[in-house]
């Protein structure tokens, strides 16, 4: 199971949108997330409303509210109500299982590297922000009333966590076989995902392009965060910095394929990021 994915919460590197390519990977994936879900987020915050969008009924309501519920509320609340972060930690594995049987499945003749590198561009945090967006959690979320006057319903961090609390409290509230039926549903069609996510050669060029058309060709650096196996099989876990922000992490067994999978993550990183800002302007 892949480490814990790292969060940052800090101001997001690139804020100015700008409309790629019509050919380009950021456009292609723009067009299959608003295809798939749609413009509008909802914002109807009634459970009800949500358990519909969600396409399943809790049994358990309590596990619903659970995962609905930012540490910063259990906190105002004095801790009489329980927050979302054990369901988060939770539904993350759930999660990476759900992924990795059904890449298992789908991709027979794959080796391990190239299903690591689907699970992990799949399993990135700004794509599930994106769709708890689309599921419309952000409207649901319980949080403090200072961290809901400061935006916390848009913190990307508290996206994902619900999403993956959500994820963690339908397995608890069924099995893994539903859970695993449910999630999918949200994701769409997983193979045309996959594909857009993984499409095309040359990543680290792509990126250098995206960069350059907005000025910002000279401020991302690939970093070496660690090596770790024996000589003879060492891997490498690179990330990608952007103005000082992390926007895609790889590893490989050479620092080449560790950088070209950073680039792809952060590839889907900004089409996502791309999509929110275009929607906004609207």
């Amino acid at each position: 199971m892949p480490a814990k994915k790292s969060r940052n919460r800090s101001k997001p590197a690139v804020s100015r949108a700008a409309k790629a390519p019509a050919d380009s990977l950021l456009a292609r994936l723009t067009r299959y997330v608003t295809r798939r879900f749609g413009g509008a987020e909802p914002r109807d915050p009634s459970l009800e409303a949500l358990q519909e969008r969600l396409k399943y009924k809790f049994r358990k309501k309590n596990l619903l509210e659970e995962a609905l519920t930012h540490p910063s509320f259990a906190q105002q609340e004095r801790h009489r109500v329980p927050h979302n972060q054990r369901l988060e930690f939770l539904g993350d594995a759930v999660l990476s299982l759900i992924l990795a049987e059904r890449l298992f499945h789908d991709l027979p003749g794959e080796r391990e590297g190239e299903l690591a590198r689907a699970r992990s561009a799949l399993g990135k945090g700004e794509l599930l922000a994106t769709l708890a967006r689309k599921l419309g959690l952000p409207a649901c979320l319980r949080l403090a009333k200072g961290d809901a006057a400061a935006g916390g319903r848009e913190w990307m961090s508290s996206q994902e966590d619900a999403f993956e609390a959500l994820v963690g409290a339908v397995y608890l509230d069924s099995d893994f076989a539903t859970a695993r039926d449910v999630v999918l549903k949200w994701f769409g069609d997983l193979d045309e995902l996959r594909a857009e996510l993984l499409s095309g050669d040359n990543p680290k060029g792509r990126l250098q392009e995206w960069l350059a058309q907005r000025g910002l060709a000279q401020a991302h650096i690939y970093r070496l965060r660690q090596t770790t196996g024996p000589d003879h099989a060492k891997v490498f876990q690179v990330e990608l910095v952007v103005n000082g922000e992390v926007l895609g992490e790889g590893e490989g067994r050479s620092k080449k394929e560790a950088e070209e999978q950073a680039a792809r993550t952060a590839l889907v990183a900004l089409a996502l990021r791309e999509q929110k800002q275009q929607q906004t302007q609207q």
